[in-house]
């Protein structure tokens, strides 16, 4: 008797796996599990789900490493490499199939899926790291990536077990950059909101397999700012920028976000650090002005802003700024209380009222 390998294949010795399965606490990750009178197998399409589920076997007591009487190996279809080495498996080719089976036993029958050929074999194509650059990802579909061979112009269907965190951050953030959204804009609404909702639970599962993977943490953000949720932004862009200190591109998207929460202090602590990444940047230096501004403190408000002004002297935005804080200084403009009031005309401040005291 003997089974198929497909892909990446988990090999397991029958008698010693099979305690587990009857006890659930071994459960196969797919629909690929089959067996015979003595081996079991699980195949994959990606080798790092198969690596996956032998150390999960190896969190249970089976041996994964130490030949030649390991109770389970790693084997490649594409090579038919076995590894660790043992003794007590066969492997062959049967037209495109590979088979594999008990040393010491008759491989004269397959168990093998519904549908199974050995003249089509598992259909699976093997592609190396070298070849990966070729192929450029599309969607995400469930658990199963789907690239386009820029060679052949043909798809090519990846199916995974595990979290596909690469594949889905990137689905995700494709969709977040495309409806991008800056502090003091409003929220998306629409269909626009409806994908970047979707991205955002993608995002979310992201970011729990893989919580210290900043650039996710920082597009979680940006999803949940296009959303209005502002908190929710804070967290995640604060999360990106406790693990990256050195990319200017995160403090100055959580200082805008503090400036929407009013947290005008903080607001002024982190544009400040995105400055300190990029001492010249007009930009960032207006974004501190606008902190200062809102923080209460306008004379260092002032003088950042002239420094703007005088890198580059046509920008539009630095200019408003610099037009709002000469209101605010001749009295014809309140102080401003939020993101939103920079945008809206003009209010005189009000005149104290005096009391005077009468003569008689």
């Amino acid at each position: 008797m003997a089974v198929t390998i497909e892909g990446f294949t988990v090999v397991v010795q029958r008698n010693r796996i099979q305690p587990l399965l009857d006890a659930g606490s071994i459960v196969p990750p797919n629909s690929t599990a089959l067996h015979d009178a003595h081996i079991w197998k699980c195949s994959f399409m990606a080798a790092a789900d198969a690596r996956n589920f032998l150390r999960t076997l190896e969190k249970f007591g089976l041996d994964i490493s130490q030949g030649p009487d390991s109770d389970a190996v790693f084997i490649s279809e594409f090579d038919r490499s076995v590894d660790p080495y043992c003794e007590w498996i066969q492997t062959a080719l049967w037209d495109k199939a590979v088979i594999a089976w008990k040393e010491g036993t008759r491989p004269d029958t397959v168990t093998a899926r519904e549908g199974w050929d050995p003249k089509v074999g598992s259909g699976l194509i093997f592609h190396d790291p070298s070849a990966m650059q070729h192929l450029e990802f599309l969607r995400l579909e469930d658990k199963v990536e789907v690239f386009l061979n820029k060679k052949t112009g043909k798809e090519v269907y990846l199916g995974r077990t595990s979290t596909p965190v690469d594949a889905m951050f990137l689905s995700a953030s494709r969709v977040v950059q495309k409806h991008l959204v800056t502090a003091g804009a409003p929220a998306l609404t629409g269909s626009a909101a409806q994908e970047v909702a979707k991205a955002a639970k993608l995002l979310e599962k992201v970011v729990a397999e893989a919580p210290n993977w900043w650039n996710a943490q920082w597009f979680y953000g940006k999803s949940l700012l296009a959303l209005g949720d502002h908190e929710g932004a804070h967290r995640a862009l604060r999360s990106a920028y406790n693990l990256e200190k050195r990319v200017e591109v995160i403090p100055r998207e959580l200082a805008g976000v503090c400036l929407e929460l009013r947290r005008f202090d903080e607001a002024v602590v982190v544009a400040e650090e995105a400055l300190a990444l990029d001492p010249d940047n007009a930009e960032l230096l207006g974004n501190l002005s606008v902190s200062y501004l809102l923080a209460g403190r306008l004379e260092h408000a002032r003088k950042a802003i002239d420094a703007a002004i005088r890198i580059a002297p046509n920008d539009s935005i630095n200019r408003t700024v610099s037009r709002i804080l000469t209101e605010i200084a001749d009295g014809v403009r309140q102080q401003p209380g939020s993101l939103g009031d920079l945008s809206r005309p003009p209010q005189p401040v009000k005149p104290k009222r005096r009391w005077f005291r009468l003569p008689w």
